[in-house]
């Protein structure tokens, strides 16, 4: 199956567990599912966007970042190195740029056949992808949940309905992205100030079969990220 889901999305070093224990904050119903991984099953408290919903960022994602993902665990693997963009919305709101995310990552992780791709102006929580050999990728986004933990901690979880068409049939697939993004510093003393910091943090991954297909949905993939989010040199 084709997947080039960005998701915004991807973050760095520290796990979710230490980050409970340095930040000493009471569990929120994200960060606890995060201690369980990656025994999930799917994802039951996720609320369903309406038609104009969108993933809001905290102020301080704002802004162009060049991006490091990489597998956990994957020695074998490079890093993928993509940039990400985070604009305001005509309601004065941070969201992710979607389409410019999309294709950064798909074109840096070289995605199999990929082409183009484009929002649905309808929607922010539907996404197109033209593919190679008469095919698209469409996702929609049909459960969402962020937390703002504090100024530092911010966690978001999406569940994506992903449809690969083709000539010859259409496969279906549900991926559960659950983020933890936090500051962190840009050095090895890690040290943070306003103008100065990376975004770090980790994403948990989980495909699952199409609705319907069985009664006992546990995942039937899992992966987990790490990545780091450098801001862009306008120099």
């Amino acid at each position: 199956m084709v997947s080039i889901l960005i998701i915004f999305t991807y973050t760095g070093p520290l796990i979710a567990a230490t980050i409970l224990e340095i930040n000493n904050f009471q569990p929120s119903k994200l960060s606890e599912r995060t201690l369980i991984w990656p025994d999930w099953r799917f994802p039951s408290s996720l609320k369903r966007p309406r038609l104009k919903d969108d993933l809001i960022y905290p102020d301080w994602f704002e802004g162009v970042w060049d991006v490091t993902s990489e597998i956990e665990g994957d020695k074998n693997q490079e890093p993928i190195l993509h940039s990400a963009k985070f604009i305001r919305n005509t309601s004065g709101n941070l969201i992710s740029d979607r389409e410019y995310n999309t294709k950064s990552f798909a074109l840096s992780s070289k995605t199999d056949g990929f082409l183009s791709v484009k929002n649905d102006p309808k929607s922010p929580n539907r996404q197109f992808a033209k593919l190679t050999e008469d095919r698209y990728l469409e996702t929609k986004t049909i459960g969402r949940l962020q937390e703002k933990i504090n100024n530092n901690i911010f966690i978001t979880d999406e569940l994506i309905l992903q449809i690969l068409h083709t000539p010859e049939l259409s496969r279906v697939s549900q991926v559960e992205t659950l983020t933890v993004f936090e500051k962190c510093g840009p050095n090895e003393n890690n040290e943070i100030n306003l103008n100065n910091f990376n975004i770090c943090g980790e994403q948990f991954q989980a495909i699952y079969n199409q609705p319907g297909q069985n009664f006992i949905s546990l995942p039937i993939k899992t992966e987990k990220y790490k990545l780091i989010l450098t801001k862009t040199n306008d120099d």
